[in-house]
């Protein structure tokens, strides 16, 4: 009995193999089925197929590391790098900023008329080290920062404002000090 209830066994697994396969009586009757494509049912991650571009250096200014799509950020047009290059060949950056102004603008919004663009720097005078206690007995650092800013009409990446500016603080000026260099406004 154990035999024929393994041969029993083994023809009812072979039989359902085959059904399995295709194989069985009624196999010619069946119409393929098309399998579904994998690729329109994964959901698509925009911000993994979005093209970053990563920011380039000018002569004169780079990218904070953190940025890394500058299409973020208002395009640097050579009119405006023209006035970086300007203003920071005339001032001696501290060598931590490697002559470069780090451009921290500010990030594009929708629908905006102007555009902002902000770089700053640490000069050679800038001293964390030095501490010295103001006129009013607090105590801080001696600071040498460069400004520049730019405002830019959204639509013609024109120039329509420029700053350049200096905030000091050292022994000699106790309260820090902020002296514009030159400002520009187009009208």
């Amino acid at each position: 009995m154990k035999k024929h209830f393994k041969y029993l066994a083994t023809a009812g697994l072979i039989a359902a193999l085959l059904l399995a396969a295709g194989c069985g009586d009624d196999a010619t009757d069946k119409k393929k089925v098309d399998k579904p494509d994998i690729k329109t049912e994964q959901k698509v991650d925009k911000k993994a197929q979005a093209p970053v571009v990563k920011p380039p250096e000018g002569k004169y200014y780079r990218y904070p590391s953190y940025l890394d799509d500058v299409t973020k950020t208002p395009e640097m047009t050579p009119e405006m790098i023209k006035y970086v290059d300007d203003f920071a060949s005339t001032v001696k950056l501290a060598p931590s900023e490697k002559g470069k102004f780090l451009n921290d603008s500010r990030i594009n919004r929708p629908n905006e008329e102007y555009h902002r663009i902000w770089l700053h720097a640490y000069g050679s005078n800038h001293n964390r080290n030095n501490k010295f206690k103001n006129s009013k007995g607090k105590e801080v650092y001696q600071q040498e920062i460069y400004h520049i800013r730019m405002s830019v009409k959204a639509d013609t990446k024109k120039v329509t404002y420029v700053e350049y500016s200096v905030y000091e603080q050292n022994e000699a000026i106790p309260d820090g000090k902020s002296r514009t260099i030159m400002k520009k406004v187009f009208k």
